[in-house]
């Protein structure tokens, strides 16, 4: 008998800081093999910067099937974050689906962890009636493709990209040893104010408002791997994410701003070479995402305004 669907929540409170996690599930009793729908709900004012952790096969125990794109609301100054996922266990008996955690700055700038509570979870195993006659096995179920093979997808095509990539940046360099290139005219103003501005200028753009999502995405991430090539010396026009992430994890900058740069370079790579569609609140969290990347990053003897 399938239960009523049981939702369990833990709030972790830090600094007068509120952020809440609550986890829920359609069923606590469920048969070998069959599907739980795990959601996960996060709560937090909107001054309050939350790393939202990625989950790629497993949650503890269990196999994840299928999860949804990150959800993101804001009302009366309160932000919400959810993400549905399909899961599964293949082992009959009683098991716990583990806390959610998620982490975010306290008001000391020390990481703070919020937790939902543990889901206690029945797993049936198939009984046989050997009154019944043989039947054929039923055809496999149809999954759709997650994210996360599609961002395999992306990956192998990034690979063939950036065996190209290497030969140019490998020439170029040949050339810069030899002083066959003059140093390209570095801009009158700071990187991050730079950066600022062009955001400001895509912003106005309204591209993706116009159904042109992909090119939103491009230009975005390309100020930002423009900004880092002025801001670290590196070629990150010329990279892949993943290179790029490489390089970047050599000024050991804040684990949050790390986590939020991958998280805007992968989704775009999604955008432009798996076809990925965003849903509108994705889009709208763009342009401030890497605003936040560009301030968490410029020098700090540097205003923003300045030019």
């Amino acid at each position: 008998m399938r239960l009523l669907s049981t939702f369990l929540c833990l709030c972790s409170l830090a600094y007068s800081q509120d952020v809440t996690v609550t986890a829920s599930v359609d069923s606590q009793s469920v048969s070998l093999g069959d599907w739980i729908r795990y959601s996960v709900e996060v709560k937090h004012p909107a001054s309050v910067a939350v790393t939202f952790p990625l989950q790629k096969d497993t949650i503890g125990s269990f196999d994840i099937v299928q999860q949804d794109s990150l959800i993101r609301s804001e009302q009366n100054g309160t932000t919400e974050l959810k993400k549905n996922f399909v899961i599964a266990k293949y082992e009959a008996g009683n098991f716990t689906i583990q806390p959610f955690r998620v982490q975010y700055a306290g008001t000391d700038g020390k990481m703070v962890t919020a937790v939902s509570n543990p889901i206690p979870v029945e797993i049936r195993s198939v009984e046989i009636d050997t009154t019944q006659s043989i039947r054929d096995v039923k055809p496999p179920m149809t999954v759709p493709m997650s994210a996360e093979e599609i961002a395999m997808y992306v990956g192998i095509v990034l690979a063939l990209a950036g065996l190209g990539y290497g030969l140019y940046y490998y020439m170029k360099k040949r050339k810069l040893a030899a002083g066959e290139i003059e140093e390209e005219a570095k801009p009158d103003i700071p990187p991050h104010v730079l950066a600022l501005l062009q955001l400001d200028e895509l912003e106005a753009k309204r591209l993706w408002q116009a159904g042109e999502i992909k090119a939103y995405y491009s230009e975005a991430t390309e100020i930002i791997r423009r900004y880092f090539e002025l801001r670290y010396g590196i070629m990150a026009l010329e990279m892949t994410s993943a290179e790029v992430m490489s390089q970047l994890d050599k000024f050991k900058m804040e684990k949050m701003t790390f986590s939020d740069i991958e998280t805007l370079l992968t989704g775009s790579d999604l955008v432009k070479f798996a076809k990925y569609q965003p849903v509108a609140s994705e889009n709208e969290q763009v342009i401030p995402q890497a605003r936040s990347i560009v301030e968490r990053t410029k020098p700090v003897n540097e205003p923003a305004s300045a030019v």
